[in-house]
């Protein structure tokens, strides 16, 4: 293994990706407004966004925060010709431990939901919170999706990484929640009232290792549960469950990827029955990693060929309004933005536009606690063609970190 691979995997201190700096970008198709800001410090950060937009255009971007204690914040960002995010509100109210990270948001039937991993001495817990008012009101407190005596959230590849969990809400508002518990199973839980969540099932337990699970949904209604499988840090590609009944029966694993490089991080969008799966991979970029595409034109049954979208890139996500394609990522060379392409023709060509004044963004870093942390960029659609992306930016130097949402029209 290399030098930057070996960095790429297992690094320990903050990744400084980009040079610029800037609240805001201009002359470009892009608006950005920053969400939350703090130091850059173990005591004085944000980092760890996601995203999610309803079909009108309000935007909700998660983080977590390391001041005053550690807490996972919620902003609302109503639709509108200009960003304004609404004031901070806090999710986990201390649920979670000295260390709650790694907040994923899901909207699906009108329920908004936030999931992360709470962390102490004694471990790992998955922590949830819904809403069917747009955080107006919550159905509850704080949530613990499983009581277990092990590591959950977790995975090991030349280190202890957090951040291994996922959510997703239908239509029916039935939420689901995916992730890694005792570093080698694959489970799952649903909730039919957003507060109460069945015993998990475990999918597939392994001695390899297991990452970054993700849920998707197709037209007809199939859930499909992905997630990385890597045999070493060299070695990895991408897999799935899915099930056609609500999760009653499962079908899998089956394969996507088979690439010689490690292909990780799976983020799915659907346009029909073709599957658009999205991925970072090493194989044409030892030193570093690129954004691969790799289609199903029949709901999964057959995959074609994976196809660089983008260089030097990693953790990406992919959304779609029907029609185009739209695709963020972390850039991984010094010089470069936060990554974004498109495609307007089903995946064939790629018009890349990267967010103006996006970093430096910060990826990797190292949590006493939870071990190493991924800040990754989101990507979503609302129902007027308007793309948002979210992620975290900052570094040592500037003494600052903050938390950004950008929008644009279309590709």
């Amino acid at each position: 293994m290399n030098s930057r691979t070996l960095w790429k995997w297992s690094v320990l201190v903050v990744v400084l990706l980009g040079m610029g700096w800037g609240s805001q970008a201009q002359q470009s198709a892009w608006q950005s407004v920053v969400i939350a800001e703090a130091g850059f410090a173990s005591g004085d950060l944000v980092y760890n966004s996601d995203l999610a937009v309803a079909p009108d255009g309000t935007a909700y971007v998660v983080w977590a925060a390391l001041q005053d204690g550690a807490e996972i914040f919620l902003s609302v960002v109503p639709p509108g010709e200009t960003l304004q995010p609404g004031e901070p509100i806090n999710v986990s109210e201390g649920a979670g431990g000295d260390w709650p990270v790694a907040p994923a948001v899901a909207l699906g039937g009108g329920r908004l939901c936030v999931i992360w991993e709470g962390w102490d001495d004694f471990g790992g817990d998955i922590f949830i919170r819904c809403s069917d008012d747009g955080a107006q009101t919550w159905l509850s407190d704080p949530v613990k999706v499983a009581e277990t005596d092990t590591a959950s959230g977790q995975h090991e590849l030349g280190g202890e990484w957090n951040g291994n969990l996922d959510v997703f809400v239908d239509a029916q508002k039935t939420v689901y929640v995916a992730w890694f518990e005792d570093f080698s199973k694959l489970v799952w839980s649903k909730s039919s009232d957003g507060r109460t969540f069945s015993q998990f099932q475990v999918l597939l337990e392994t001695f390899e290792f297991l990452r970054w699970p993700y849920w998707a949904q197709g037209p007809d209604g199939t859930l499909y549960l992905a997630y990385t499988l890597a045999l070493n840090t060299n070695e990895a590609d991408v897999y799935f469950f899915k099930s056609a009944d609500g999760g009653a029966t499962w079908e899998g694993p089956i394969q996507v990827t088979r690439n010689p490089g490690f292909s990780d991080a799976p983020e799915w969008a659907f346009i029909g029955q073709t599957i658009y799966n999205v991925n970072d991979d090493t194989e044409q970029a030892p030193e570093s990693a690129d954004i691969m595409l790799t289609v199903s034109p029949d709901s999964g049954r057959t995959w074609g060929q994976s196809v660089v979208i983008a260089k030097d890139g990693a953790f990406p996500s992919i959304a779609t309004d029907g029609k185009n394609l739209y695709v963020s990522f972390s850039s991984i060379t010094e010089d470069e933005q936060t990554g974004f392409v498109c495609s307007t023709d089903g995946g064939q060509t790629w018009k890349r536009d990267d967010i103006p004044n996006s970093g430096p963004n910060f990826v990797f870093l190292g949590l006493r606690g939870p071990g190493i942390d991924a800040s990754e960029v989101a990507v979503a659609v609302d129902g007027q063609g308007n793309v948002y992306v979210a992620w975290a930016r900052g570094s040592r130097a500037l003494r600052q970190s903050q938390i950004v949402l950008a929008q644009r029209k279309g590709c």
